[in-house]
C-alpha cells in the first residue's frame, strides 16, 4: 500500500520549505507541495461555470446503491465538467475523488485498484488547486487507515493546517493518527481544539471518537465519569440518536477495571437502545462471556451470526476471545482484516486483546492491519 500511495503521488513532494510559505517549518516537519495551477491562456466563460456547476449538481445527486453503470455516469459527467472549466476543482475533486463512495469509507477498501483510482483523481485534484485542503484531508486519510503510513499522512494534515488553521475536522482526524501512534497527550490537545472549533452536529460525533480514543490510551475513569455525565444530561429519547455510545464505552472501561457486573449492566442498557444492531448484540455477549455466563455470552453472539443482522468482524472477535474461543477470534480478525473493518487500526491499542498479543497469529493480524 505505502508504494502505491508513493507510486501515484508522482507530481507532489515532500519539501523543508514552500515558496507558498516563505519560511522552514518548525520542528523539521515536511510539508506536502504541489506545483501550481498554470495560468490559462483562455479564461471559463460564464456557459463553462454554468456547465461545471449544472454537471457537478446532476452527479452528485445521492443513490442509496452505488453501481458500475453510476460510476461510469459520474466519471463521464466529471470529466465534462473539468474539461469545460478546469479551475472548478470542486467538481473535478466531489465528483472523481469520491466516484467509488465515500472517501471517509475507503480507509479500508480492500479493492486496490479503485483505491489507486481515487488517490490518481485526489492527486489530479491537487495539481488543479496545491491547496485544497478536502483532497489533502482525503489522501491523509488513505495513507493513515489504508496505507498506514503515518508519517506522510502527518505531513498532509500538518500541510492542511497551515492553510486552513481553523478546521475542525483536520484537527480532529489528525489528533486520531496521533493517537494512533501512542502520542496520547498531543492527540488529545488537538481533539479540543477540534471541539472548541467544531458545530453542534460535528460535537455529537467526535465526543464518541475521543471517547475511543481515551479508552485506547487506558484513562478508564476519565471514559467513565464522562459517561456518566452525558447518560444524566441528555434525554432518553436522544439516546436513539447520539447518546447509546455512553453506556458502550462506559461497558468497556468497567470491564478493563474488572467490575464486569456493571460492565455487563451497562451493554445490556446498550442493547436496549439499539436492538437491531449486530455491534451492540456482539458487544453483549462479550459482557456476558467477561460477567462468567458464557452461556448466555454463546446464545447471544449466535444471535449474532443470523442473517437478520449486519455482521460486524471485529465485535464478534472481541466476544470469541472473552469466552476463550481464540479460533475463531483470530477466523473474524482476518475476516475483519478482509473487509477492511475501520476498528482494526485500533489493534495495537486495544486492550481487549491483551490475552493475545504474544500469539503468533496476532502478530500475522497485526501485520495485515499495517501495526
Amino acid at each position: 500500500m505505502k508504494k502505491t500511495l508513493h507510486t501515484i503521488t508522482i507530481i507532489c513532494l515532500f519539501i523543508l520549505t514552500s515558496p507558498r510559505l516563505g519560511q522552514t517549518q518548525t520542528q523539521d516537519k515536511l510539508l506536502f507541495h504541489c506545483p501550481p495551477l498554470p495560468q490559462s491562456t483562455t479564461p471559463p466563460t460564464p456557459r463553462a461555470h454554468s456547465m461545471a456547476d449544472s454537471l457537478a449538481k446532476e452527479a452528485l445527486i445521492p443513490l442509496d446503491v452505488e453501481t458500475e453503470a453510476r460510476i461510469a455516469k459520474v466519471n463521464s459527467r466529471s470529466r465534462q465538467s473539468t474539461k469545460a472549466d478546469s479551475a472548478r476543482v470542486r467538481a473535478f475533486f466531489e465528483l472523481l475523488g469520491s466516484v467509488h463512495g465515500s472517501l471517509h469509507r475507503y480507509a479500508g477498501i480492500p479493492v486496490q485498484d479503485k483505491l489507486a483510482k481515487a488517490l490518481a483523481d485526489l492527486q489530479q485534484a491537487l495539481v488543479l488547486n496545491p491547496d485544497l485542503i478536502a483532497a489533502l484531508h482525503s489522501i491523509a486519510l488513505i495513507a493513515a487507515r489504508g496505507g498506514h503510513d503515518y508519517t506522510y499522512a502527518e505531513a498532509l494534515y500538518l500541510r492542511a493546517l497551515q492553510i486552513e488553521p481553523a478546521n475542525a475536522i483536520i484537527h480532529f482526524d489528525y489528533a486520531e493518527l496521533l493517537t494512533y501512534q501512542g502520542k496520547f497527550e498531543a492527540a488529545f490537545r488537538y481533539a479540543e481544539t477540534a471541539m472548541a472549533l467544531a458545530d453542534q452536529p460535528s460535537k455529537d460525533i467526535y465526543q464518541w471518537r475521543i471517547m475511543r480514543m481515551h479508552y485506547m490510551a487506558k484513562n478508564y475513569d476519565w471514559v467513565i465519569n464522562q459517561c456518566d455525565q452525558h447518560i444524566e444530561k441528555t434525554d432518553q429519547e436522544d439516546f436513539w440518536n447520539n447518546g447509546w455510545p455512553a453506556y458502550y464505552y462506559k461497558g468497556l472501561a468497567l470491564a478493563e477495571q474488572e467490575k464486569y457486573d456493571q460492565a455487563l449492566e451497562a451493554e445490556l442498557l446498550t442493547y436496549a437502545f439499539l436492538s437491531t444492531d449486530g455491534f451492540n448484540l456482539a458487544s453483549s455477549a462479550r459482557a456476558y462471556a467477561m460477567a462468567g455466563d458464557t452461556a448466555v455470552g454463546k446464545r447471544v453472539l449466535a444471535a449474532v451470526l443470523e442473517p437478520d443482522f449486519e455482521w460486524m468482524p471485529y465485535e464478534i472477535a472481541t466476544a470469541y476471545e472473552a469466552l476463550g474461543d481464540f479460533d475463531n477470534t483470530f477466523l473474524w480478525l482476518n475476516i475483519a482484516a478482509d473487509e477492511g473493518d475501520e476498528w482494526l487500526r485500533w489493534l495495537k491499542l486495544d486492550p481487549r486483546w491483551k490475552r493475545i498479543r504474544n500469539d503468533p497469529r496476532f502478530k500475522k493480524v497485526q501485520e495485515r492491519a499495517g501495526g
